[in-house]
């Protein structure tokens, strides 16, 4: 788990809060992801695209939106946000790295999983040429996937704004997880040749480092959303299996009552062969 300490403030990466002396402080979620977003990459200039494509992926919008919500976090973190976030003109802006503290707090391995129950992340995928519709779609599928997984009752999700802010970042996922505060990652790669897509998706317990699901997907995307929507089904389905109990237990019972018809129907089909 990463907590930053800046500006007499305190942002607790894992339960996406920010704090100031021990009280919770108000911010609108993409001022929120904007500043998570400064921080995890402070010291170097952030170019005004950047935090575009990472805050408002898919999405149209003008410096103005971008500046405005520079000005609700200055606003926000008072006197110390004029030395912490500088302007770096015609660039973007720069958040001094000297004026943060970044502490890990690592979990055990026990203590991962949020309340008890399964708990996940999903990252964006990578895709061989960023940018243009190769992320729109890869990022549209991830969308849909935490959108999907977050409807299902006892499986905590992260939500897109913390699990985006990984956007390119090079880590083991095992990491990406304990710093999460959750028990699963899925990620995965975009691959688009012409008409045709290649999906492949890895489900990765940080408990153990170890890859507990993979799948390859292969599809025409003729019609986008279509695709989009029939591997969302295929992965949150699958996840639901792989992660809840009691998903498991009706997938058992559902192969069960499968195999037992199949061996009904093979055993009357056999005795009408005796019997003729």
């Amino acid at each position: 788990m990463s907590m930053f300490e800046f500006a007499g403030h305190q942002l607790d990466l894992q339960q996406g809060r920010l704090r100031k002396g021990g009280l919770d402080v108000r911010l609108r979620p993409k001022s929120l992801a904007l500043l998570t977003y400064l921080l995890e990459n402070s010291g170097r200039v952030v170019t005004k695209d950047e935090l575009v494509s990472a805050i408002w992926p898919n999405v149209a919008v003008t410096d103005g939106s971008l500046s405005q919500c520079v000005t609700d976090i200055r606003r926000t973190l008072g006197e110390g946000a004029a030395q912490l976030i500088r302007t770096i003109p015609c660039r973007g802006y720069a958040l001094d790295e000297k004026l943060v503290l970044r502490r890990e707090t690592p979990l055990p391995p026990a203590a991962i999983c949020s309340l008890g129950r399964p708990s996940i992340a999903v990252l964006p995928f990578t895709v061989a040429v960023p940018g243009g519709r190769h992320t729109w779609i890869a990022d549209g599928i991830v969308e849909d996937i935490i959108t999907a997984l977050a409807k299902i009752p006892n499986l905590f999700v992260t939500s897109k704004n913390l699990s985006f802010a990984y956007r390119d970042k090079v880590a083991r996922l095992p990491d990406v997880a304990l710093a999460l505060g959750v028990c699963y990652v899925l990620g995965g790669s975009a691959r688009v040749s012409g008409h045709e897509l290649r999906l492949t998706t890895e489900l990765v317990d940080a408990r153990t480092g170890g890859i507990i699901w993979a799948e390859r997907f292969d599809r025409h995307f003729g019609q986008v959303f279509a695709v989009q929507d029939e591997i969302t089904t295929a992965v949150v389905e699958r996840l639901k299996t792989e992660l809840l109990p009691e998903s498991r237990a009706a997938a058992t019972i559902e192969n069960h009552r499968e195999f037992d018809l199949s061996a009904r129907s093979g055993h009357a089909a056999l005795l009408g062969r005796q019997d003729g």
